[in-house]
């Protein structure tokens, strides 16, 4: 049981804190709070009910913007978009209807309309904000899982062309690349085509190449961005994560889900993610393969 909620909780959810994906997101929210005071109260039509259901929706708008836009911005590690999952979605959305539920009290204070116990309103306000919270988020998920599969595809009738097409021509000389730790005291010099991917753990890299066509993990003390800075003159390097570099030649399969791609490398034995703000760059540089 308690595994079964853990899983849950620990799922990955893709959600974008964008502005432009926020104004729109609050926009829907304010719609419907507008539509749904609006229509439960159509027995007793009046313009002033109007004008209440529109503040309010308003007021939903603005609450929404904030807690969605403004809260990212003070706890980035929190709201990291790559590692959002279920269990930190359950209690941002709380706090987004406990936002809109304060603004809700003040608007009531301010139009002199009755209004019920703060707890109250709260309890009111998830109630009824719960059912399109939990279909918008449905939405987006399967919205972006079916852009990215179908655009994952591409990329892979794009990889078994050149698979097909590519003439087996000798060797050339290859320049060689050295990565060193950041105290200079180890290095680990491969041609291009052995360097299969560079993963990004805590103060250290993990380099993942090949000797002959076995795999090997060598750990270097260093960053990714100065492994990335050592890579800058292979063109068939790219960043596709905040923690993975990975060299595009290696790249077998390509398969989408709603957080970006998921790719298969030759000579590792673990997909490597290309999250969402890495998508287009990535396409863009898979098109330039030959």
């Amino acid at each position: 049981m308690l595994q079964s909620v853990r899983a849950f909780l620990n799922y990955p959810l893709a959600e974008d804190f964008s502005l432009r994906n926020t104004i729109r997101e609050s926009l829907l929210a304010s719609f419907y709070v507008f539509g749904f005071i609006t229509l439960i109260n159509l027995r007793q039509f009046n313009w002033k009910l109007v004008g209440g259901a529109f503040l309010l929706g308003a007021g939903c708008f603005i609450a929404s913007l904030a807690a969605n836009w403004i809260a990212p911005r003070l706890l980035p590690s929190w709201y990291d978009e790559e590692r959002w999952t279920v269990g930190k979605h359950i209690p941002h959305t709380l706090f987004v209807l406990l936002c809109i539920s304060a603004m809700n009290q003040l608007l009531l204070t301010a139009m002199d309309f009755g209004k019920p116990p703060f707890w109250q309103m709260y309890l009111y306000v998830t109630l009824i904000g719960f059912f399109p919270i939990t279909l918008g988020v449905l939405a987006a998920e399967r919205r972006r899982f079916a852009g990215n599969t179908t655009q994952a595809l591409a990329v892979n009738v794009q990889l078994e062309r050149l698979q097909e097409t590519s003439p087996v021509l000798p060797e050339p000389q290859q320049a060689t690349i050295t990565l060193m730790s950041d105290n200079g005291k180890e290095k680990l010099s491969l041609h291009p085509d052995q360097l299969v991917y560079v993963e990004s753990v805590g103060n250290y890299v993990d380099v993942h190449w090949l000797n002959v066509n076995t795999p090997q993990k060598t750990v270097l003390r260093n960053t990714l961005k100065d492994v990335e800075a050592a890579l800058r003159d292979f063109s068939q390097f790219f960043r596709c994560h905040r923690a993975y570099i990975v060299n595009l030649k290696a790249v077998s399969h390509t398969e989408g889900n709603a957080r970006g791609y998921q790719l298969t490398l030759t000579g590792a034995t673990a997909g490597i993610p290309v999250s969402r703000s890495y998508l287009d760059a990535f396409d863009a540089r898979m098109a330039t393969l030959s």
